[in-house]
């Protein structure tokens, strides 16, 4: 596991049934959690009003090596004038996000092992989308202080979007994509998620066929995809599936 993704609603029980749509039935860990491994990311759904949070392993950044990876990296990252911030345990793991923004750290090895749904198309996390007003405090933040590789900057011009300004990070087994406005939040908000499917047909099928909200299947900004959103409130933060055709390349 190389992250987990943390996400908090005041609609718990619709929350769990619209993520059994898209990933299967996963696991209810208390009476106000659920979660579901897809490849090598953990989502995480509770109730509450917490701040959808990205959290990377902490193993990733010391190596696996170090007795204690959650303190090597807190230890770590202070040298990089980044305060760890505790919060919730994941499945009893240490996490904490860094600065209080909703970026931070877990202890993925502590964290219960938990199957992936068998047969599911969707198999992993493709990227998350995240906001902020500062090019340069997102890359300090991603590339800097956790270790993404910065691999892309692009300001191109969307249908019904005008010219954007995008960042792309690689690390934690995911892409991140950093939405970067200006006028917006000095800080860092997750702001979305995109799910890759191998058979982008079949889950549409699927999902229409349990009662989900989709949009209809479309082709994606990147040469070689094509996507669908999934609507609604109750999937917590803006969805899109992805399909990638054979000959599509990763960024």
């Amino acid at each position: 596991m190389r992250a987990v993704v943390a996400l908090s609603t005041a609609t718990f029980g619709p929350a769990v049934s619209a993520y059994a749509r898209l990933l299967g039935a996963g696991a209810a860990t208390t009476a106000t959690e659920h979660q579901w491994q897809v490849g090598t990311t953990r989502l995480v759904v509770r109730a509450g009003s917490e701040r959808a949070r990205l959290l990377v392993s902490a193993g990733d950044l010391v190596g696996p090596g170090a007795p204690d990876v959650y303190a090597a990296a807190t230890a770590l990252l202070a040298r990089r004038s980044c305060e760890v911030v505790a919060v919730e345990r994941v499945s009893g793991a240490r996490a904490g996000v860094v600065d209080d923004l909703p970026v931070g750290i877990v202890d993925t090895r502590a964290v219960a092992p938990l199957e992936p749904a068998a047969g599911a198309e969707v198999s992993a996390l493709d990227h998350v989308v995240a906001s902020s007003s500062a090019r340069d405090g997102a890359l300090a933040l991603f590339s800097a202080s956790l270790g993404f590789d910065f691999r892309l900057e692009q300001r191109p011009v969307l249908p019904h979007q005008g010219e954007v300004h995008q960042l792309f990070l690689r690390g934690a087994g995911t892409i991140v994509e950093v939405l970067v406005d200006g006028a917006g939040d000095p800080g860092i908000a997750l702001w979305g998620l995109a799910w890759a499917s191998s058979d982008i047909d079949a889950t549409h099928a699927r999902m229409s066929g349990a009662g989900a909200d989709l949009s209809r299947i479309r082709g994606g900004h990147k040469r070689g995809t094509r996507v669908f959103t999934v609507r609604g409130a109750d999937v917590i933060v803006p969805t899109i599936v992805i399909g990638h055709d054979s000959d599509g390349a990763g960024k």
